[in-house]
């Protein structure tokens, strides 16, 4: 963030791994041998872009929202118009970014509290 509470710089990812625990909450996964990739590093093995509607993986997605928040305060991004289901309801964001983003929102809200 800048002096100006503006954010200069953003990047979004995110992962869904299957990682397996005990009873006790122990790792039981190797997690040296799992092939843990996060959305970014997965592209376009992700495979959503086949179910997204403007044909945009999830990377290229997160990719564009991260861009349209730059130059924006924290308060512009909670601003953002959102849909019931929380995806973008304005038409700029909307043309490029059909995931729910309110996890994006709260994340980056969390991360400009954190900002020294």
């Amino acid at each position: 963030m800048g002096s100006d509470g503006k954010i200069t710089s953003c990047i979004i990812d995110a992962s869904q791994s299957n990682v397996n625990f005990n009873a006790s909450g122990k790792i039981t996964t190797n997690l040296q041998n799992a092939n843990l990739q996060t959305k970014n590093e997965l592209g376009d093995k992700y495979d959503m872009k086949k179910a997204s509607g403007i044909g945009k993986e999830w990377n290229e997605q997160a990719a564009a929202f991260a861009s349209y928040v730059k130059g924006k305060t924290i308060s512009e991004v909670k601003g953002i118009s959102l849909s019931e289901d929380g995806r973008p309801a304005e038409a700029e964001l909307a043309s490029s970014v059909t995931v729910h983003v309110t996890d994006f929102i709260s994340a980056l809200e969390k991360a400009s509290q954190n900002v020294r």
